[in-house]
């Protein structure tokens, strides 16, 4: 009987086993030995002698002494990027942590008026920050007869990567408006409202987006009540990556109930969406992991408050974490970001009226800042985006038009809130991180 010894050094070094139960792979010290590939044998790694570094004592007439470690130069740059509306030619505001500026380089983020034909204040709308790049829904298109463009920013040039694609089950209905993006699984996803079926059965899908290839994909079935399976209770609203899948809430635009409903599935490997919870007060409209679990911010309905929700780690549950201010289909939570060692949160009620950000340490919910008590905040304003920039948590309060310069920028720096500029702002913020 022979001992194939082929693979000798592969399995490396086991102390715990009795020398004469090693694997033949395995031995019990391999110093100054290392693997390389072999040809002869295909290409497989076999046990070779570690080389040494090569005498320099005839060239250079001396000895090596010392090495130097020298770095090739990398500057990395980071800028917070805030969308503004139609007011002027400047498409963004910048700043670099000290200096805010404007700038009309990047394409115009879509504006109020390309969603006006859904719900249009409450679904997430985000712009994400992925490989140098900033990947957001353009206003250059005509709703109803243009497909949505998506489009991109690497700090010098701006394009217009492609146009989200009618689905296939809507026929010639064109996509009304990206409502969020996120760069997840190496990957951009994004959520899309489209034409179709009214409320509470919105129709929309979830696209993927590689960068790399230009690839563009359906991710599992889309969300309506046309032909063939789909998924009912409304259209994608907003996106998460939690625990290797995606997941949607999805929003049904009326106050019914009851129906608020989150999916989840696998990209590449599922073919249909999971409803994970379809009974929540309303629809969502934020979707959060803090501190290991899924949270979500929801609608007001009828006869229930705004809520955020979190999805229980052992049950698979949801039950509520926060209850605003009243019903009556009035009131949302959104912008859900985590920041430190805490969960915050935009919320909205017409009542009052009321946009408070809210901050979860784990144990209560508290008013970590009273917009419309102290930085004047009225019913025309909406919740926008939050996002960490630095050391310090920024958020962005819309405007009331896509005109108005009433919209304004807060900074929570040290743990106090300050107004940080007043302008055209319509909601959307992102940092991008640019190579030199």
């Amino acid at each position: 009987m022979g001992i194939s010894n082929t693979r000798f050094g592969l399995g490396g070094v086991n102390l715990v086993k009795s020398p004469l139960k090693l694997d033949p792979s395995e031995g019990t010290q391999f110093q100054n030995a290392e693997l390389r590939p072999d040809a002869a044998i295909g290409g497989e790694d076999v046990l070779c002698k570690r080389g040494g570094f090569a005498a320099l004592t005839s060239a250079l007439a001396g000895s090596v002494i010392g090495f130097i470690n020298w770095s090739v130069k990398t500057t990395f740059t980071r800028t917070l990027y805030i969308a503004r509306g139609t007011a002027t030619s400047a498409t963004f505001a910048t700043y670099d942590g000290s200096t805010l500026a404007t700038t009309t380089t990047p394409l115009v983020h879509a504006s109020f008026l390309q969603y006006v034909d859904e719900n249009n204040v409450l679904d997430a709308r985000r712009i994400a920050a992925f490989r140098g790049l900033l990947i957001y829904a353009g206003n250059a298109y005509t709703k109803g007869t243009d497909n949505a463009p998506i489009v991109s920013f690497d700090g010098t040039t701006a394009y217009t990567i492609t146009s989200a694609p009618p689905s296939p089950e809507a026929g010639t209905n064109q996509v009304y408006a990206i409502v969020d993006a996120l760069a997840a699984n190496g990957k951009i996803y994004l959520a899309v409202h489209e034409q179709g079926d009214a409320a509470p059965d919105n129709s929309g899908r979830v696209l993927s987006l590689d960068i790399e290839s230009g690839e563009m994909q359906q991710v599992c079935e889309p969300f309506g009540t046309g032909a063939g399976t789909q998924q009912s209770k409304g259209a994608p609203s907003c996106l998460a990556w939690y625990q290797g899948h995606l997941w949607v809430g999805q929003n049904h635009e009326n106050n019914t109930d009851g129906i608020g409903k989150i999916s989840r599935c696998i990209p590449g490997v599922s073919t249909t969406w999971i409803a994970d919870v379809s009974d929540l007060t309303g629809s969502v409209s934020s979707l959060a992991v803090y501190n290991g679990a899924l949270y979500a911010g929801t609608q007001s309905s009828v006869s229930a408050a705004e809520k955020v929700y979190v999805r229980s780690l052992t049950a698979n549950t949801w039950s509520a974490s926060f209850t605003g201010v009243g019903a009556a289909g009035a009131g949302h939570v959104t912008s859900l970001c985590v920041y430190g060692s805490n969960l915050y949160a935009l919320q909205y009620h017409s009542t009052a009226p009321t946009i408070h950000i809210k901050k979860w340490d784990g144990s209560s919910w508290t008013t970590d800042r009273d917009l419309d008590a102290s930085d004047s905040a009225v019913a025309g304003l909406l919740p926008g985006s939050m996002v960490t920039f630095g050391s310090d948590l920024y958020a962005v309060i819309r405007a009331s038009s896509a005109t108005a310069t009433d919209g304004f920028i807060m900074k929570l720096s040290s743990g106090t809130w300050s107004k940080l500029s007043t302008g055209n702002y319509a909601g959307g913020l992102a940092v991008l991180t640019t190579r030199a």
